[in-house]
């Protein structure tokens, strides 16, 4: 059985809900960037989103976002300060969420593994796995030539930085928190939204498995997870779900996780390449002109 209509509006509407979140806890961590609007805390979350998409382990998502932070007139301090302390709020998060799921939900969380090392070893499942296996190797190349691409003064201001970071206080970081909590549960119920309804699913499982699999791309060195969470989703629901309909839910919460938020940064990143190339060119050609007038 494929999502209603209303199921995919709803998970639409925690995708729109999760971009407005993680924008307003970016102003937020910016120490003394309340001239920062809240679109633009939105372009810069989606320039993250759009180069996490295509690096290994998301890799690429801060430096396209401390771009976003320079093009959008934060100064390094700032911009490092606030990259820092929301890195580090995520991690502590997540790591309480681990332990909590884990222990909740352990029993579910062996028997889903068991059952993915079965489906991984089987016949069917040797060519995905060896597909996963040749994009963590590609992957993990360019993780490194990538690496060796950042600009080496990007962490030169890392005490203005650190002094930046201790103006924010403890109310402004704990709720800041707040909200990437709230951000988390979002992303973590597109899936449980999409699957409403469908027979033989257990609530906690599903949980569990939209955690495992939207978070723990953060730890698969290819692109998006890509390969590993295909896998992931063969072995959650397979035997419940027809290939149509696996297929089916599978592009519709990579489009809600992933594809859109990415693509927003994109088509962001492309606008505001677009219109600067049209701003040198237009000063170019007034220059020229300058120079033409101002021959005898």
């Amino acid at each position: 059985m494929l999502p209603s209509p209303a199921l995919h509006l709803a998970a639409l509407a925690l995708c729109g809900a999760d971009v407005v979140v993680r924008a307003v806890r970016l102003r937020l961590l910016v120490p003394g960037a309340s001239d920062l609007s809240l679109w633009q805390a939105v372009t810069i979350n989606a320039y993250g989103d759009a180069a996490s998409a295509v690096t290994p382990a998301r890799l690429g998502g801060d430096p396209a976002r401390f771009f976003g932070f320079r093009r959008a007139g934060v100064e390094t301090p700032r911009a490092l300060a606030g990259l820092a302390v929301e890195a580090l709020i995520d991690w502590v998060l997540l790591g309480i969420a681990t332990v909590i799921l884990g222990l909740a939900f352990a029993d579910t969380a062996a028997a889903g593994a068991r059952h993915l090392v079965t489906l991984a070893t089987g016949p069917k499942a040797r060519l995905l796995v060896a597909l996963v296996l040749a994009l963590a190797v590609v992957s993990a190349a360019t993780a490194r030539w990538y690496r060796r691409r950042l600009p080496a003064g990007a962490l030169g201001s890392l005490a203005a930085a650190w002094q930046r970071a201790r103006q924010l206080g403890w109310p402004r970081v704990t709720l800041a928190a707040t909200l990437t909590a709230l951000s988390m549960a979002l992303r973590v119920a597109i899936l449980p939204v999409l699957v409403a309804g469908q027979p033989g699913l257990a609530t906690n499982a599903v949980v569990v498995g939209s955690f495992t699999l939207l978070f723990g791309q953060l730890a698969l060195p290819m692109p998006a997870g890509a390969g590993a969470v295909e896998l992931g989703f063969v072995g959650g629901f397979a035997g419940t779900m027809s290939a149509a309909a696996l297929a089916a839910l599978l592009v519709a919460w990579r489009a809600y996780s992933l594809i859109l938020p990415a693509a927003l940064g994109a088509l962001l990143f492309a606008g505001a390449a677009l219109s600067g190339r049209r701003a040198a060119t237009s000063s170019y050609s007034a220059s020229s002109s300058e120079k033409v007038r101002s021959q005898p």
